[in-house]
This record gives C-alpha cells, structure tokens and sequence, in this order.
C-alpha cells in the first residue's frame, strides 16, 4: 500500500500482485548478462531461419560447434547488426571462416617473425629503416582498398540481378493469372510451369561448373536433346516461353479483334527478354573476374610488405614484434581474403541433391572455396541464391494456386 499526494489529498493505492510480478520480471529482465545471448546463438532462431540445412554440418564444423559463435543476423526480420555486438564477434574470433583461409599465410609470417626476434635477442641485429614501410603503407591500403571495393560492386549487382529477376518473375506471373489464362488456359498454364521453373536454371547458370546439377522437370521441359547443344538451360527456357507466348495467340479466338489482349501478350514477350537480361548479367558476373594481373601484384606486394615488417620494428619494439606483425598480418590478410571470397557472390548457400563432384586429381577437391558455402552461412561472403530461387518459386506457385492453375 502507498499513500500518494494529489491535488492537496491523499490516497492509497495498493497495486495489485500480477503488476508487481510483471514489473519485477521486467527488471531482472533488463539485469540478465548480455553474454547469455552469444552462448546460446548456435540454436537461435536467426540461424535456423536464414540456414535451413544448418543441421547437417560436415565434420570440420562439428568439431568447432563447442567455440562460441556471434549473433547472426536474420534477413528476414531485418535484424542486422549493432554496435554492442562487438564482444560476441571478437570471442567468435577463433570460429571465423576469413581466419582459417588465411592462417597459412599468417602462420608464416608469425615464425618469420619469431625467428627475427629471436636473432635480435641472441645479439644478431637484422634491421631496416621503418621510414620505408611507413610511405608503401598507405599505397597499400589504396590498393586492397579499391581491391575489396571491386568485389564489393560485384556482390551488390549479383543482388541486383535476383531482385530483378524476383520483380520480373512477379510481374510475369500477375500478368499470366490476371489477363492470359482467360483466353489461352493452356498456353497459361504451360507458360506459368516454365516460368516456375526459370528461378532454378538461373541458378545452375550462376553457380561455378560441376556444383549444382538441373532439376528433371527442366530437363523435360527444354529437352536433353537441346542440352546436348551447349545452350545454356535457362536460354532454353526463354525460348520455350516466347514459343508459348505465340501458341496464346493462336488459342485464343478474339486475339485478332481484342487490341487490349494483344497488348498484354507483348508486354508479356518484353518480360521474357526482361529475364534474358538476368541471365546476360550473371553470366557476365560469373565468367568476367577482377583483372588477374591485379590480383597478383596486390598479393606480391602484400607478402614483401608484411614479410619485411619485423625487420622495421624489432629495433623499437622488441618481443612486442611479434604479437604486434600478428595483428597488423591478420587485419591485411583478412582484408584482401574478403576481396578474394565476395568476388564469386553467387555461392552463398548449400547446393541441394547431390554433393559436388570433382576429378581426384584436381586441386579444387581439397581447395577451401569450393567448400565454403558448406563451411560458411548466407551472406557471410555470399549470396544465397538457391534461397532466393526457392523464394520466388512459392511466389509464382502461390499465384497459380489462386487462380485455380497448376505448374
């Protein structure tokens, strides 16, 4: 009970006991440890919403399943990052994808280091002027800078591409329900079963050769016979289309007559060509890289940069050489590793069906990118693409299921 004072009279107010319960839950709420949340992230929500097949990791990641892991994001509530994520991300360290890519390269910079240390402190003293990584360094960081920016730009049109094809998919499909499948139900419904299936030969055209392999229903759909000839399946697909688009005309018996429904048949064909432009565009991404010649020299200077390092600092900074080359080595190496990953966008998620099949004797076998959308989630370095293609596939089937059709 408490005795409240208003307007020069008093009264008593007892609150009752659920309201008390919820206010102190609220405050032991608002008291919980925020490091509770990092410990718990491997089963949270986020994670099983963005990684649907997180539950058969390969035998890498089970062994790593005791480190704790940062707070992911879930991109489809929105939930991103924030600025008190920053303990869970630095614990995380040891879990990092970047740092296994790299840790041969950091790993032999840290014993070279250790072995200049070392000679400096048995009186063999190895030094040069520091004045001269101090004036390399910042044409260094010019060049991973626009290096991992180049990346960057290829990564966000990758994006770009599948929210066009996502728009263009949507627009085709209203199209098909609301204006074709009245005077043409069976071009309709034969051009709503192509177009159900487009999402999937888009992305067997941006994956890399050999690691995803055509649905049955698209091999029935183009022809194995057509395969054989080197068109890509999702050209075929278009070419199906526009043959389809063409049988509409001549099922429908007021086609000549019905201006309005010649119209909507053309601004269907121009939707078609609107997909050829995606599988132009993600085949240029897939098949056009960052200059190579580029690539190495920024690689060669790195390697001379961090590799002569200790023999700058070891007269001014002693032991202190060697956590402090392995720090600045991890931060470049992890820097121009990102550049290397996001260049390739499309491989952000597991490929369904079958495993990746290379030859035995083939380096990519063993080489870690060919692995990574197994040992990384979406959107860590990728774009999810067989994610993307099982969303627009619900869309367009949940529209052929209102109106009444089937693909």
């Amino acid at each position: 009970m408490h005795l409240v004072l208003f307007g020069g009279e008093a009264f008593t107010v007892t609150p009752s006991y659920p309201l008390q319960n919820s206010v102190r839950h609220a405050l032991i709420q608002s008291r919980t440890n925020p490091l509770s949340s990092l410990f718990a992230s491997q089963q949270s929500k986020d994670e099983t919403v963005d990684a649907p097949n997180s539950s058969s990791t390969s035998e890498g990641t089970s062994r790593r399943k005791s480190m704790p892991e940062a707070r992911r994001p879930n991109v489809e509530t929105g939930f991103r990052y924030r600025s008190d994520d920053w303990l869970g991300n630095f614990i995380s360290l040891p879990n990092s994808f970047v740092l296994r890519r790299i840790r041969f390269h950091l790993l032999s910079n840290t014993v070279i280091t250790a072995i200049v240390v070392m000679l400096d402190r048995l009186g063999y003293h190895i030094k040069i002027p520091l004045v001269g990584h101090s004036l390399l360094g910042s044409f260094l960081g010019l060049l991973l800078v626009f290096r991992t920016n180049s990346a960057y730009g290829r990564f966000w049109e990758a994006r770009s591409v599948w929210t066009k094809t996502s728009s263009t998919c949507r627009s085709m499909a209203l199209s098909i329900v609301n204006y074709m499948k009245g005077h043409s139900p069976k071009s309709a419904g034969q051009l709503m079963k192509l177009l159900h299936n487009f999402p999937d030969a888009l992305t067997y055209n941006c994956l890399p050769s050999g690691s995803a392999k055509l649905t049955e229903e698209i091999q029935q759909l183009v022809g194995e016979e057509h395969l054989k000839s080197g068109v890509p399946a999702a050209t075929l697909l278009l070419h199906r289309m526009h043959h389809t688009i063409h049988e509409a005309t001549l099922e429908s018996s007021v086609y000549e007559s019905n201006y309005v429904e010649a119209m909507h048949l053309v601004e269907v064909s121009h939707l078609v060509g609107s997909l050829g432009d995606s599988v132009s565009n993600a085949d240029k991404i897939l098949r056009t890289p960052v200059p190579l010649s580029y690539s190495r020299h920024t690689s060669r200077f790195l390697t001379i940069w961090s590799g002569t390092l200790p023999l700058a600092l070891v007269g001014q900074l002693g032991l202190v050489t060697l956590p402090v080359v392995a720090i600045t080595c991890w931060c470049l190496f992890g820097i121009e590793e990102i550049g290397h990953l996001i260049e390739q966008p499309f491989v952000g998620d597991k490929t369904p069906g079958e495993k990746l099949s290379w030859p035995n004797n083939s380096i990519l076998a063993v080489f870690p990118l060919v692995r990574r959308a197994t040992d990384s989630k979406p959107y860590d370095i990728g774009i999810p693409v067989n994610n993307l293609a099982r969303k627009v596939k619900e869309e367009i089937k949940g529209l052929a299921v209102i109106a009444g059709m089937t693909v």
